[in-house]
């Protein structure tokens, strides 16, 4: 603690008779200062007016780049409107092209079809006109065959009627000779009867 004293009082004392040449130093100090922050304004003015220049410069660059950037994309853009409008343009072009094929493939469909529905018709009209004239011959071969069969079936009951007529006369004349020989067995029966009875009375009579 007194040691601590002690350097107080010697630095008061110190201080003291120190005054009056710190005051001179201090204005001279204070002097240098004031020059210093002088050429500090002044280097930061320049500084400020060197950077805001160079912000100034950056700026319209900036803008100049800016523009041009604006400017390629809006030819960009441009090129891209017009090659849009080509491949549309394109597009509908095949689109037609392909409308044109697809209609003419259809007029081509639609003709064949007209041509294979005449092509039917008239194949089905040969057909039935045959299929008539076939019917016809059919029914006049059938009439023929019926007249045939009926002239043969009338053919075939004369000849059972004249075989029957045959038959009858046949059995007529079998009997007319059947009676004359059971006539002639009966009469040679009498007659051989007579001569043994004859023979009989003959013999009885001696």
């Amino acid at each position: 603690m007194k040691k601590l004293l002690a350097f107080l009082l010697s630095v008061c004392m110190v201080s003291a008779f120190a005054v009056p040449a710190f005051a001179d130093a201090n204005s001279d100090y204070i002097a240098a200062v004031k020059a210093y922050q002088a050429q500090v304004a002044a280097k930061e003015a320049a500084y400020t007016a060197a950077v805001q220049a160079a912000a100034q410069q950056a700026q319209a660059k900036a803008d100049a780049e800016c523009l041009a950037v604006i400017a390629a994309g809006k030819a960009a853009q441009a090129k891209a409107d017009a090659d849009v409008a080509a491949v549309i343009a394109a597009g509908k072009a095949t689109q037609a092209a392909a409308d044109q094929r697809e209609a003419a493939y259809a007029a081509a469909v639609k003709a064949y079809q007209q041509q294979i529905a005449a092509k039917e018709a008239a194949y089905t009209a040969a057909v039935m006109a045959a299929a008539k004239e076939a019917q016809a011959k059919a029914d006049a071969d059938v009439a023929a065959v019926m007249a045939a069969a009926k002239a043969a079936q009338a053919k075939a009951d004369a000849d059972v009627a004249a075989v029957a007529a045959a038959g009858k006369a046949a059995q007529a004349a079998a009997d007319q000779r059947e009676a004359a020989y059971a006539a002639a067995v009966k009469n040679y029966q009498a007659q051989v009867a007579a001569k043994e009875a004859a023979y009989i009375a003959a013999v009885l009579g001696q």
